[in-house]
Order: structure tokens, then sequence, then C-alpha cells
């Protein structure tokens, strides 16, 4: 069974942890009682809730992030928020130790911590959790999270699953067994959260394991089968890829609850997840920027979470658009994090807010996302008809191991792929591409690929999603054709 995290890594040997984990427990179940009342409340009182919120957090940031004091100077304090201008991940990383609050972060330390996997989950600088993001934007984030914020999100999360600290985290029985199936080797938000939690609650470490999407699809499945999880949470191509195997009799897991979260979850997925494991799928829509933006319910619809979240879509002007109509991209103000103050941010997605309310009664906005939408690539096996390989898997292994960032790997034949680097100088180019050329080799061949995949390398640039306004990092080839992808 393979095993990246076994329980006895998630229990630390610093007392201060566990001291840690009392006080989040405590700032958690106060934040999850003020979530409920917060719900039944008129919608009047949690507009004004969240108002007095966004004024803390807009007067705080003006106060202690000298970024966004340049940012907004021309801007009236006593203006609406949407009078701010929008900031973009680029702008914000520019500027890292100036956008911060806290002085005492600074970008190049932050950088040491994150480049050392065993420091996943540990605090930075005693009280902080830090967590990178995939360049899909182009520019790889790194984003520190406060206790207050850490709390706000477990209650948030608490609220919808067991994929959390709940009220008491020593109710864990002894028949839960918790999977995160999820990207590893860096500070990613899921392993972050996931690990941090496990040193500070011994008892949930007992009861919870991580396996790698690096992992081949057989040994992953294995080693499933042998933790045979009661819940598990993971990205939809990954559950979509476990639900294949379970319907052709290769895995049999009986799962009570599956979290999807990571991209976009269609209809027709959730449907045919749901039929092969027999219990439902509670789906997620967060980013490394803000944790818990929305979550679904039992009539599979996304309710943004606007006692906390502030989501504008809009229009390539930055203009608003209507409820129905799907935006050109969508403005996330994130109300629980004040010491990396996300205000008017770029997300990038494009949302369409629900025009009617909800059959479930919950009078929070509904909302569709088009997220995330990378290909998982199919390749001739050694044994067998074919390998899948999970887009989220190779763009792991090229960022974390080939330092590539801003990237396109397209599939145009079975043994076939090109690769776009945007690179302005053409020797580190070439440089680049070779470390790709070695990393995806011991991979693929890893995962079972037949034989060895040709790499190209192609002269144009990354192009975006013209829909979505993202990367699409990861493309299968045109179907039904042996030519290449567009």
């Amino acid at each position: 069974m393979t095993e990246p995290f076994p329980p006895s890594s998630f229990v630390a040997p610093d007392p201060f942890d566990w001291w840690r984990g009392g006080c989040e427990w405590v700032r958690c179940s106060a934040r999850l009682q003020e979530l409920w009342a917060d719900r039944l409340s008129s919608a009047q009182a949690r507009r004004g809730k969240r108002d007095a919120r966004l004024a803390s957090l807009l007067a705080h940031a003006r106060a202690h992030s000298r970024l966004l004091a340049r940012h907004w100077r021309g801007v009236s304090p006593d203006a609406p928020l949407q009078a701010l201008p929008p900031s973009t991940r680029g702008e914000l990383m520019a500027h890292f130790d100036d956008w911060v609050t806290d002085p005492g972060i600074r970008l190049d330390e932050v950088r040491r911590f994150v480049a050392d996997p065993a420091r996943v989950g540990e605090a930075f600088l005693g009280r902080y959790a830090v967590w990178t993001s995939s360049g899909t934007t182009g520019v790889p984030g790194i984003y520190v999270q406060d206790e207050d914020a850490l709390a706000i999100y477990g209650a948030l999360l608490s609220a919808q699953a067991d994929f959390a600290p709940a009220s008491d985290p020593r109710n864990f029985g002894s028949t839960t067994r918790l999977a995160l199936v999820a990207a590893t080797g860096g500070h990613f938000a899921g392993v972050v959260w996931w690990q941090r939690l496990c040193r500070m609650y011994p008892l949930l470490a007992a009861q919870a394991r991580v396996f790698s999407i690096l992992e081949p699809l057989d040994a992953l499945c294995e080693s499933l089968a042998a933790w045979n999880p009661t819940s598990i949470a993971t990205y939809p191509t990954v559950l979509a890829q476990l639900a294949a195997e379970q319907r052709a009799h290769r895995l049999q897991l009986a799962p009570r609850t599956l979290l999807s979260g990571g991209e976009a979850l269609c209809s027709a997925e959730r449907h045919a997840i749901e039929q092969t494991f027999g219990c439902p799928v509670v789906e997620d829509y967060g980013a490394s920027e803000c944790m818990n933006i929305a979550h679904s319910c039992g009539s599979h619809r996304l309710h943004l979470n606007d006692a906390w979240v502030v989501l504008e879509p809009v229009d390539e002007r930055m203009n608003p658009v209507s409820p129905g109509e799907p935006s050109f991209t969508v403005l996330v103000t994130n109300l629980a994090n004040q010491v990396q103050p996300i205000v008017r941010y770029d997300l990038g997605d494009s949302v369409t807010i629900g025009a009617e309310p909800c059959d479930c009664g919950d009078e929070r906005p509904t909302l569709q996302v088009s997220g995330r939408a990378d290909d998982v690539l199919e390749f001739d096996a050694r044994h067998g008809e074919f390998v899948r390989v999970l887009p989220l898997a190779i763009e792991t292994v090229l960022e974390e191991d080939s330092g590539l960032s801003r990237f396109q790997l397209t599939q145009t034949a079975r043994d076939e792929l090109r690769l776009r680097i945007e690179c302005a100088d053409l020797h580190e180019r070439r440089s680049a591409f070779d470390r790709a050329e070695q990393v995806l080799a011991r991979f693929l061949a890893k995962q079972g690929v037949a034989k060895p995949v040709r790499l190209h390398l192609d002269d144009e640039v990354p192009q975006l999603d013209r829909a979505s306004g993202k990367l699409r990092r990861v493309r299968a080839r045109t179907r039904g054709s042996s030519g290449s992808a567009a």
C-alpha cells in the first residue's frame, strides 16, 4: 500500500501544535455559531454584518498594506467597494512585502519556507498557514492565512461536510476514515490544510490519509481499497476516474460522503459519480486566494458564502453583469483574511449568478462556475489497452520538478506531445524544455505508459482559453483526429 503521509508523520512532537489546536477549536466553534446565527437572521441583518466586516477589512488594509494604500490613493475611504480598482495576482505578487499587513512577513523568507516540502502544514512564524497556487493565470501565487481566517474556513467547511475540525474534533469515531486524494510534493492549499489539522489533532491524524495523484492509477486504487475510506475529498477528474474503476470492478469502495473541489463539476459527472458510489457529492468552490467561496446544497446548486465573501461577476471592461449572464471574469473579496487582503481580486473564472431562487430554500445567491477545464490524457499501456493520466498530476510534476510555471502541453497523438513555454530567453527556454522532457519521461514510465512519448517544443506561446480567460495547461488531442490539437 502506497501511503505518502503515514499517521506518525502527522503527530508533531512540538507541544505548541497541540496548544494551537485547542485555540483553533475555540475560535472555530465561535465562528460556527456565528455562521449559523447569520443564516437564521434576515437578509437585511446579514447584509449589515457583511458590510461591517467589509468596512473593517478595508480600513485595516488602508492602514497596514502599503501596496493597497497606494493602489487606492485616489479613492475616498467612504466610497463603495466598487469604486476601488481591481487587482491581479501579478501586480500583488510583484509587491508582496508591501501587500501583506504584517511587516514581519518577507517574501524571501516565505519562499524558503515553501521550498521545503518537509514543512508542509507547519506554522510559519508560529501563527500563519502558507500555501501556494499554480500558474493557471500565468503567475504562481503564495498566500498567507492568519489564525482568524483559518477558523472561519474551518467553520464554513464544518457546516457542510466532515473534512474539517467539527464543533468538537474529539467526536471522530473509530469507523471514520478520511481520505484526501490530491497533488502532493508542495505546499498546496488542500494538503497544507489537511496536514496542519492532523498536526493539531492527533485523533484526527489516526483516521486520515493523504493519497497522491502522482501515483499510477492502479497503485492509487490499491491504496484506497486497503484504507476503505468513509469520506473522500478530491478533484472531479479524480472522482470520475475512481468511479470508472468502480464500474469496471477494479475498485470496491463504499464511502458515505464525497467532497469535490478544485475544478468545475458538471451535472452529468456528478450524477454518474453518485450513482456509482451510492452516496452524495458535496461540491466546494474555492481558490487559494479565498478557500471557501461557495458550496453545494441538496439541490446540487452552489450557494455563495456571502457572509464572508463578496463576488462580483464582470465583463471584459470590469462592468457588472446581470444574474443569468455568464461573466468574463469574477472579482472576489475575502472578508476573512486581514494579513494578506484579497480585495476585488481578478480570479479569472467565468461565473453565472442564478436568476431564480433555489428549491432548497436557502436565500443565499446561487452560482455556476466555469473553472479549470484541463483534460485527462490517454496513452498506450504496457499492460492493457491504455493509461489515463490526470492533468493535475502532469501539471504538478512539470511545476515542481522542472520549474515551469507558464506552459501549455497538448497531446497530438497517443505517443506524441507538444509543449509551449513562455520564456523571453531562448537559451533558458531550451533548457526548460530539456528539463521537462526528462521529467515527463520518468513520470509517464512510472504511470505504465508502454513506450517513450515524443515531446516537441512548440514555437507558439501558451494561449489563454477564450471562454474562461485562464490558461488550459494540459489539453487532449482533438477527438477523431491524429493531427495537432488547436
